[in-house]
């Protein structure tokens, strides 16, 4: 198998796709997977013909705060073919005493960081009763537009929708950032407020940069009731972006989490991410020669979704009917032993749901009990990635906490798996249904719908 690389230094498969450029600054380059010990070097090589490159074309009396931007806007480029976070990619370009230039201060910070800003005013601004933080994002002249039940227009000033947040009150409220779009000093955002058990509101906001800062001038929204904990899947991934305390680079495995979005979404699921830490989640394994990849790659406001996933204590587990744990080498990580993780996967199962997981995704369910403090899978068939296609020697498999096989039947599972890899092995056992590896990706998201379609 052959493999390509990007700056950040993260690996990602592709069977066929050939990235390439003709300039010196190759956004990415192919290695043998054989020789990966010689990617840090490479690596550095790149790095260094991507600054002279931009230094021959800006001149080489330009200065390090404008090297930092030009290369954060190649940075930028290449992220989108990547998606991985622009920040964290432009950071392994340019030494940390250059990042100093980057302080924190409102005329430093980027345009999106600072829209961000004031949208997130305006979401905790409402949910936790702070009339002064709705003052700071509202632009003076902000205007509400919503269409009432009998087609009026309702037009209400920033004071009169002020008005009606209370000092200190709290209200059960979710809201999270699903897209941004910025054109000099206006821009256009979109927000997702949920109330538990109650609605879904999707919010769109105009936006202007004005004296400085960026302030709502608009707000228009739309609204649906959330059904009764039906037809609402969890899917479980890993903030984990190395292999332990190393260096190595690991991500959550994009193909498993497509495909099986795809499935869910096409067949009327809601599809909610979740992570230990919630926010972005690392990314990897991505073939743009894939038409589903490209589809969601592409997609903003399925990116912002992985951008943007749910803390555990954002979740009521009563929503759901089944959660998915999707795979990578990420899943290793942080969320087995997940004790908030844990009690919303059991909670679901106790109610009836399904428990699904694919690949390493099954390691995120070895420590899974029931109400009696018995493994949800005792006495049950489980599959996942066995310790047969690991390196056993290499330094990834070394920092695993626990080998999947080995854990399984610890807890009394019963772990079978294929000797082939890719022949879409998957095992359900009632409400247990997991994959070997990717290839099984589709079989699983299958086999949960039928589940969950059993009368």
């Amino acid at each position: 198998m052959r493999t390509y690389a990007y700056l950040r230094s993260e690996i990602m498969y592709s069977e066929s796709e050939i990235v390439h450029s003709n300039r010196k600054c190759n956004a990415l380059f192919y290695i043998d997977a054989r020789r990966s010990h010689e990617l840090t070097h490479m690596l550095q090589l790149v790095q260094q013909q991507t600054k002279e490159h931009i230094q021959s074309i800006l001149g080489e009396s330009m200065n390090q705060k404008t090297l930092l931007h030009a290369m954060r806007n190649l940075a930028t480029f290449i992220a989108i073919l990547c998606a991985v976070p622009v920040w964290s990619w432009a950071s392994t370009l340019v030494p940390s005493s250059d990042l100093k230039l980057t302080t924190q201060s409102t005329s430093q910070k980027t345009d999106t960081q600072q829209l961000t800003e004031t949208l997130m005013d305006y979401m905790e601004g409402v949910a936790n009763g702070e009339p002064a933080r709705l003052r700071k994002a509202f632009h003076p002249d902000f205007k509400l537009y919503t269409v009432k039940q009998d087609d009026s227009l309702l037009i209400r000033s920033g004071e009169q929708y002020i008005s009606n947040i209370k000092l200190g009150e709290k209200i059960p409220r979710q809201g999270r950032i699903l897209s941004i779009d910025v054109e000099n000093n206006v821009a256009t955002a979109k927000v997702e407020i949920v109330m538990p058990k109650f609605r879904v509101y999707t919010d769109y906001f105009l936006l202007v940069k004005y004296q400085g800062s960026w302030k709502i001038i608009q707000k228009s929204y739309t609204f649906k009731d959330i059904p009764p904990h039906k037809n609402r899947i969890l899917f479980i991934t890993s903030n984990q972006h190395t292999y332990g305390e190393t260096k190595l680079n690991t991500a959550n495995h994009f193909d498993e989490i497509v495909t099986a979005y795809d499935i869910f979404k096409k067949q009327g699921y809601t599809v909610d991410f979740v992570s230990p830490e919630g926010g972005a989640i690392p990314l990897g394994y991505i073939q743009t020669s894939n038409p589903t990849h490209k589809e969601y790659l592409y997609n903003a406001d399925f990116m912002r979704l992985l951008q943007h996933t749910l803390k555990p204590a954002q979740i009521n587990p009563t929503d759901y009917q089944a959660v998915y744990y999707s795979g990578g080498g990420a899943a290793m990580f942080g969320v087995a032993e997940n004790v908030e993780i844990q009690a919303i996967s059991s909670k679901i199962h106790q109610q009836g749901g399904v428990i699904s997981a694919i690949c390493h995704g099954t390691a995120g369910i070895v420590n899974l009990k029931n109400s009696q403090g018995v493994s949800l899978f005792a006495n049950k068939k489980v599959t996942g990635f066995p310790d047969l296609f690991e390196d056993t020697k290499a330094d990834y498999y070394k920092t695993f906490p626990f080998s999947i096989d080995k854990e399984t039947s610890k807890n009394g599972g019963n772990f079978v798996y294929s000797k082939k890899f890719g022949d879409n092995f998957f095992i359900v056992d009632g409400r247990i249904i997991t994959g070997q590896d990717p290839s099984a990706t589709a079989s699983v998201a299958n086999k949960v719908i039928e589940a969950l379609q059993k009368p």
